[in-house]
C-alpha cells in the first residue's frame, strides 16, 4: 500500500529530526574548539574549519541533487566519486572554507536551514525514490542517512581532537 502523505511528511519529519540533532551536536563540537586551535588540523590534512566547509559544501550538494532524484535521475555527483570522495570534498572545502569563523558558523546554520527546507517539500514518491549508482540503490532517504553517519563521525572526530589537546595541556 501507498504511504499517505501525512506519512511521508512524518518519515521526512523523523529524518530530518536525526539530522537536526546531530548536526546540533556538530556545531557544539565545533563551537568547543578554541580559537587558538581552530588551525590545527586534526583530520588528515582537514582543520575544524574545513570540516565545516565540508559540512555546509555537502548541505548544498545535496539540495542540488534533490531535483535529480524527484526526476529519477542519479545526482550528478556520483560521476566525481573517487576514493573516499576526496576530490569532491577538497573543491567544497576550497569553495566553502573562509577564515572568518563568524561567517563561517553563518554559512553552517544556513546551509543547515536550506537542506531542511529543500528536504520538507519532498513528495510522498520522492523519499525512497531510487536510483542506481553502479549496484547500489541511493535515494533522498539513504542520502538523508548517509549524511546524518557522517556528521556523526565528525563529532566523534572533533571531540576527540579537543579531548587529546585538553590532555596535553594537562598532561
Amino acid at each position: 500500500m501507498k504511504p499517505s502523505n501525512t506519512d511521508v511528511k512524518l518519515q521526512i519529519e523523523s529524518l530530518l529530526a536525526e539530522f537536526n540533532s546531530v548536526r546540533a551536536e556538530l556545531v557544539e563540537a565545533v563551537l568547543s574548539v578554541p580559537p587558538e586551535l581552530r588551525d590545527e588540523p586534526f583530520v588528515g590534512p582537514w582543520d575544524v574549519r574545513d570540516v565545516i566547509a565540508h559540512t555546509v559544501g555537502w548541505d548544498d550538494t545535496n539540495v542540488e541533487a534533490l531535483p535529480d532524484f524527484r526526476a529519477g535521475r542519479l545526482p550528478a555527483f556520483f560521476a566525481r566519486y573517487d576514493s573516499d570522495w576526496s576530490a569532491i570534498n577538497a573543491d567544497l572545502i576550497a569553495r566553502y572554507r573562509v577564515e572568518d569563523w563568524g561567517r563561517l558558523m553563518t554559512s553552517l546554520y544556513d546551509s543547515q536551514r536550506a537542506f531542511v527546507d529543500a528536504m520538507r517539500v519532498l513528495r510522498d514518491a520522492d523519499l525512497d525514490n531510487v536510483s542506481l549508482w553502479g549496484k547500489r540503490r541511493v535515494s533522498p532517504r539513504g542520502m538523508m542517512r548517509a549524511v546524518a553517519r557522517g556528521e556523526a563521525q565528525h563529532v566523534a572526530q572533533v571531540l576527540q581532537f579537543v579531548a587529546s589537546r585538553q590532555r596535553m595541556r594537562n598532561g
